[in-house]
């Protein structure tokens, strides 16, 4: 596998070699997920800990959409934990009781990426019924583990946007206070 060290390099002298890096080894079980904000309850969830909470999966069917053929296509899976409970298992810090209608999620990468969410959508829609903190990836033909934490959003209409890879924190605020 070319890094992007080699493939940047051979760009810019094309007849350079591609230098292989070794693999990191990446500790998925010695990773945690912290979830902090305006929360009753500040957490530091491991890998055993989100496994230990009731655990969905998530199957959905991906193609390469820049070539458009359905023969191409694969089935993708995810394992893992709903956002909404681990935010209810955090609680909001408020001594308003309307304070989570004014709530929203924050979910934060390692390398500064976020997406958001309202508690509202995670509650109320069907799209709460598919943002999973996962915790593994697979596909149907093979069982391997994922190398990091993320967080898919399944029912939204353009994946990727709102999917966070390499789950650092999840952050809950609340407008106005």
């Amino acid at each position: 596998m070319r890094s992007i060290f080699s493939t940047v390099q051979s760009l810019i002298r094309p007849g350079a070699k591609p230098v292989s890096l070794p693999a990191a080894s990446i500790d998925v079980a010695g990773q945690a997920l912290e979830v902090v904000g305006q929360v009753q309850n500040p957490l530091r969830l491991s890998v055993a800990d989100l496994q230990a909470m009731p655990g969905y999966d998530w199957v959905t069917l991906t193609s390469n959409t820049c070539e458009g053929n359905p023969q191409k296509a694969r089935k993708k899976g995810y394992r893992g934990v709903l956002l909404r409970e681990i935010v209810l298992k955090a609680g909001l810090q408020s001594d308003d009781p309307k304070g989570w209608k004014r709530a929203y999620v924050v979910a934060r990468s390692s390398d500064g990426y976020v997406a958001l969410f309202s508690w509202n959508e995670l509650i109320n829609t069907d799209v709460g019924d598919a943002v999973l903190v996962v915790y593994r990836q697979h596909s149907p033909e093979q069982d391997a583990c994922g190398e990091h934490l993320s967080l898919v959003s399944g029912s939204d209409r353009h994946s990727g946007a709102r999917q966070v890879k390499w789950l650092r924190s999840i952050e809950l605020c609340s407008i106005f206070g």
